[in-house]
């Protein structure tokens, strides 16, 4: 089990041990700020008896984890058939991480079918990414980017229910956080760049950190 043999990525340079060692700490920096922000937050609703809302976190929670978690094994694992299989794990859980924090943001909305039809569409499109990413692996990657994005973007179609429904803090550090995500690619593709991947990696956690932020002052509001 490997990447095709013209795929972009055999053709990167290999990263150093400081580079590694960044890559790592901002990885386990974020598991262990996320270990205590949710555990706290689902305390918070679950002591409330806020069982929905409780459920739509766990889901954001468990996409936060599986995102980092795969990407921190995937990226400290040395070029093998394991470290192959792991990438497609690491690219599947962008999906379910963009589609579990809809979900705990949706949450926080007056229900109607509206808001339940962009729900099914998201996950929808990220059990599609899901799937690419497992069948055909290190296929339309460059495609891929540009599905992270544009899956993480249709959020503004909820931008009336967004005003009506969320805190305006809340609001904008959503659109910061999205506007720090769509920053950090550049990084990501900046490949002849020392420590791109840490730096592309802090972007990622920084964004997650203001979602957090934001969906933790709605659910408290």
């Amino acid at each position: 089990m490997s990447l095709p043999e013209d795929h972009p990525r055999l053709k990167k340079r290999p990263f150093t041990m400081g580079e590694l060692v960044a890559d790592g700490v901002v990885h386990a920096v974020a598991l262990l700020v996320g270990t205590i922000a949710f555990s706290a937050l689902l305390y918070h609703v679950m002591s409330q008896s806020r069982w929905a809302e409780f459920a739509a976190l766990a889901v954001y929670a468990a996409g936060f984890f599986m995102m980092f978690g795969f990407s921190l094994a995937y990226n400290m694992t040395p070029p093998s058939a394991l470290k192959w299989l792991l990438r497609r794990f690491d690219h599947s859980a962008i999906y379910v991480m963009i589609a579990g924090t809809y979900t705990a943001i949706l949450a926080q909305f007056e229900p109607s079918p509206w808001l339940w039809g962009l729900g099914a569409v998201v996950w929808a499109g990220a059990v599609l990414g899901v799937v690419v990413k497992v069948a055909l692996p290190g296929r339309y990657d460059r495609l891929a980017v540009l599905a992270y994005v544009a899956l993480g973007w249709m959020g503004i179609l909820a931008i009336g229910p967004a005003r009506a429904s969320l805190p305006s803090v809340s609001l904008w550090l959503i659109v910061a956080g999205g506007l720090i995500y769509v920053a950090g690619v550049g990084f990501y593709k900046w490949h002849g760049l020392r420590f791109h991947n840490a730096i592309w990696h802090g972007f990622v956690a920084l964004a997650a950190g203001l979602h957090f932020a934001a969906i933790a002052l709605s659910v408290n509001a």
